[in-house]
């Protein structure tokens, strides 16, 4: 070897060496980071809401949040602070989440029991940036549909593949070199590594590695333009909508799609839906609920309408009447959005007269109380009717709502906006369901 291809070579070796000594650093620096376990650390929230320990239970939120950095449990803590009368925490929060991707222009609203002084220049700061992110957000343009996650997921899970006694440090590394936005994404839906672990590796590894090639460019290029057009019919019925970001973030075949106060979540892992789709390790459920592609658009509004939800209902805003309206609303704007008949296997199911009228009867009980185990959520739990019925019975009332509504404008505002729950069910055909109650 001469002497110039020896030092190409030498230069060449330092560079690999300078290359493996910085993984190495970077991933010893990753193993220091503090992850949370969600389950963990909302163990004891019940007890929160008795003994009104708001201030302690938002600091211990804010340390395990210490290297996470999710917008979603800065504004969890800001809400515990703003019960606890403590408003400078609150937009000191706030600002924080802003920081780490929270794009919820309204979000002050959301904060019950907060009391501020507006003028001051922490919230007048503050007010700033929230009308920035308003702004920016009226417009569809504004919408995008980020497969960044999805992009960055598939080396980690083969190397977690290959290297299972490892893998729950792989997916580690995963959330804390990717987007911004899993870190959102695991305080609300991974929860901790152990789910991430039993089922992308230990349940539905051949469903996973199968799933990677469904997300083509040109399928995806089809999704964005089709909910693009939705998008725009919803402005022109809705002149008030906000049109956020949609991450689409490979999941845990749990969900197809959240809302946050970041933007729309939607789980890439329940849009794999075919005649060649692995079934090995998926439970009945995930085999019933998982989706086409194509079927993104429709889970997309859907969404979007979450995100637009503000109501101001507190004394029945948990019960299952605002619950089943909550999910209904959003099926039934999709439709007007769309113009393409909302038909599911639970609407038939209600179209036969004797299911229809056992099942009006069961709500008419559970109707005030907060229990939706019957109606929502409830898929793999529930064997007597089919699951999650409250979609159907909230997409029933909000329909009958609008088509009796003179004003149709006003009508959307108050499907998305009410502060009255029981005046969207009165307005409906069926309001008998209020006979025994109000």
């Amino acid at each position: 070897m001469n002497r110039k291809n020896l030092l190409l070579f030498l230069s060449i070796l330092m560079i690999l060496i300078a290359s493996f000594n910085s993984c190495k650093q970077e991933k010893e620096a990753i193993a220091d980071l503090y992850l949370p376990d969600i389950n963990v650390l909302y163990a004891d929230y019940e007890r929160v809401s008795r003994t009104k320990a708001y201030t302690s239970f938002a600091n211990k939120i804010v340390d395990a949040n210490r290297d996470l950095n999710s917008s979603e449990l800065y504004v969890e803590a800001a809400a515990l602070y703003a019960q606890a009368g403590k408003s400078d925490s609150v937009a000191s929060l706030l600002h924080k989440a802003i920081d780490n991707g929270m794009a919820n222009s309204k979000i002050i609203s959301k904060l019950h029991g907060l009391n501020y002084n507006r003028d001051t220049p922490l919230w007048r700061g503050l007010q700033v940036r929230l009308d920035s992110i308003e702004l920016q957000q009226k417009e569809v343009s504004h919408y995008s549909m980020e497969m960044s996650s999805m992009d960055h997921f598939w080396d980690f899970f083969e190397r977690a593949l290959k290297d299972t006694a490892n893998a729950k440090e792989i997916f580690k590394e995963f959330i804390f070199t990717g987007p911004r936005e899993l870190r959102d994404f695991y305080a609300v839906r991974y929860i901790n590594l152990n789910t991430m672990y039993g089922q992308m590796i230990n349940a539905s590894p051949d469903y996973y590695r199968y799933l990677k090639n469904q997300f083509n460019p040109d399928s995806i290029n089809t999704i964005k333009t089709k909910t693009a057009q939705w998008m725009r019919k919803f402005k022109s019925i809705y002149p008030k909508a906000i049109f956020p970001k949609v991450y689409v973030v490979p999941g845990i075949l749990n969900s197809g799609g959240t809302a946050t106060e970041m933007g729309m979540f939607v789980g890439g892992d329940m849009y794999g839906k075919s005649d060649s789709m692995p079934t090995k390790g998926l439970t009945n459920w995930q085999k019933e609920s998982i989706m086409k592609v194509s079927d993104l658009p429709g889970l997309t509004i859907h969404e979007l309408m979450h995100f637009q939800q503000n109501y101001q209902d507190t004394e029945l805003g948990e019960t299952v009447l605002a619950q089943v309206i909550g999910e209904g609303v959003c099926d039934f704007l999709v439709e007007l959005c769309s113009g393409v008949q909302l038909k599911n296997s639970n609407l038939m199911y209600l179209s036969n007269e004797a299911n229809q009228e056992k099942i009006m009867m069961d709500l008419q009980n559970d109707l005030l109380t907060e229990d939706n185990s019957q109606w929502l959520y409830n898929g793999g739990s529930i064997d007597d009717r089919p699951h999650d019925l409250g979609y159907a019975v909230g997409y029933m009332i909000s329909k009958s709502y609008y088509n009796n509504a003179e004003d149709k404008e006003k009508a959307v505002y108050e499907l998305l906006n009410t502060d009255d729950f029981v005046s969207i069910l009165r307005a409906s055909d069926y309001a008998f369901l209020l006979e025994n109650d109000l």
